[in-house]
Formats: C-alpha cells, structure tokens, sequence
C-alpha cells in the first residue's frame, strides 16, 4: 500500500490511477509528459467541442435528452457550454458594436452611449436574468408533465446556447457581408436565421415533451409572445433607468 500523491488517500501498489481523485499514481517529471498531458486534455476538450456544437444546432433537443438520459461524459456539461458560447457571441458583439460606431461617430451622444453600454455590459446580465423565467414559462406550459424543474431550466440552457451558436455564426457572416457591401444578402441571411431559430425551438419543444403538431405549435406561440414581452420590458426599463442616472 502507499499513498496517492494528490490527495493522500492510501491506496494499493498496483493501482496506475487513484480510485478517489482520478490522478495517475506514477508521476513523470519529463517535458514529454508535460507536452503528452497538454495534447490529451487539448484534444479531448476539442473532440467534447465537436460532439456538443454540432448536435446543439443541427438535432433539436438532443443534448438535452441525452442529458436526461444519463449520457453526459462525451458533451460538455450544461452551465460550461452556456458560458463559453455566450462569452464568444458577446465578444463579438462588443467588437462588432464598437466598429459600426467607429464608422458612424456622429450618431446622437446618450443613444450611442446606451447601446454601448448596452450590448457589453447589460445585454449579457439581461440573457442570465431572462434564462430561468423562460425555464418558467416552459414549466407552467407543460405543467401536467409534472417533470421537475430541473428538465425544462436544462432545457432552456441548451436553446439560449443555440441562440447564442447561431448568433455567433450570424456575426461572422454579417461582417463579411458588410465588408462586401451585401446588404440585401446581410437582410436575408438574418431572416434564415430567424426562421431556423424558430423552427428548432418549435421542434426542441415537439421532442422534447412529445406533444401533437397543434399542441407544440400554440404553446411555441405562447411562449414566443411571453419571452418576446419580458425581453422588451426588460430593455425598456434599462433604457428608463440610463435615461435617470
């Protein structure tokens, strides 16, 4: 017996890992470990990338129920995928805003100071607030689910993490477009968009609680209309209080 280096839990000699912290037992020193341990934990985060982006967007729902299913070591957790897609689609935002201004410096002083403000600092705070009441919204639709909570906010993590992939995809593409002058092709791309978005919310929520064509489709349209109000409101009374202060 000998004790794990990590955590100093006694463990057996044979063991190569720890069974309490998961850390190997034998420790090498070398640059090649170093670089070996570098390009397992790169290429595994890569291939999770790879596993969870593409599903997110392409199959409706799908991380979700996998989720449910107990199927969550290949994808990226929930909350981890959430945060980085936002903070890459904010980041763009940020940069995209900041160079529209560049060019148009001559807009009105508080408009273009509140639309900074904005998208870098209120616009991301605003998508955590709204996250769990469109988990609400979703729970009080499907109430007779008697599902827990804890489906319909992994639900709304998943969405908001398309929403975000979508919007990332959206901003690279517009740059280019704007570069070229495209604007009808800018115009058209943001419609496919917007109905994509809608159609995989329509089909996420069709998948994921297995209702009727007519069913998904009033409570889509209701959810639509209930999260389009608290998003406005919520904009609203931002703009109210950069108005005050």
């Amino acid at each position: 017996m000998k004790n794990c280096p990590n955590c100093n839990v006694t463990i057996s000699k044979t063991f190569k890992f720890c069974p309490s912290c998961g850390q190997g037992v034998k420790l090498d020193q070398s640059v090649g470990s170093l670089l070996t341990h570098f390009l397992n934990d790169y290429f595994t985060f890569d291939s999770k990338i790879i596993r969870s982006v593409l599903p997110l967007i392409s199959k409706p729902a799908f991380l979700t129920l996998e989720y449910l299913k107990g199927r969550r070591v290949q994808y990226i957790a929930p909350f981890r995928l959430f945060i980085f897609l936002s903070l890459i689609f904010f980041l763009l935002l940020s940069w995209s805003n900041s160079s529209s201004v560049s060019i148009d410096s001559q807009v009105n002083g508080f408009n273009e100071a509140f639309w900074n403000r904005f998208f870098d600092s209120w616009l991301p705070k605003l998508f955590f607030f709204l996250l769990p009441l469109f988990a609400l919204l979703i729970a009080w639709l499907y109430r007779r689910q008697k599902k827990g909570m804890m489906p319909h906010f992994l639900f709304a993590l998943h969405f908001h993490s398309s929403l975000f992939f979508m919007g990332i995809i959206y901003a690279v593409v517009s740059y280019v477009f704007r570069k070229l002058d495209w604007v009808l092709f800018n115009e058209v791309f943001l419609g496919i968009c917007g109905f994509y978005l809608a159609y995989y919310l329509w089909k996420s929520l069709r998948r994921m609680y297995v209702e009727s064509r007519l069913k998904t489709s009033w409570k889509f349209i209701v959810l639509v209309v209930l999260y389009g109000i608290l998003l406005v409101a919520s904009t609203f009374i931002l703009l109210l209080f950069s108005y005050n202060y």
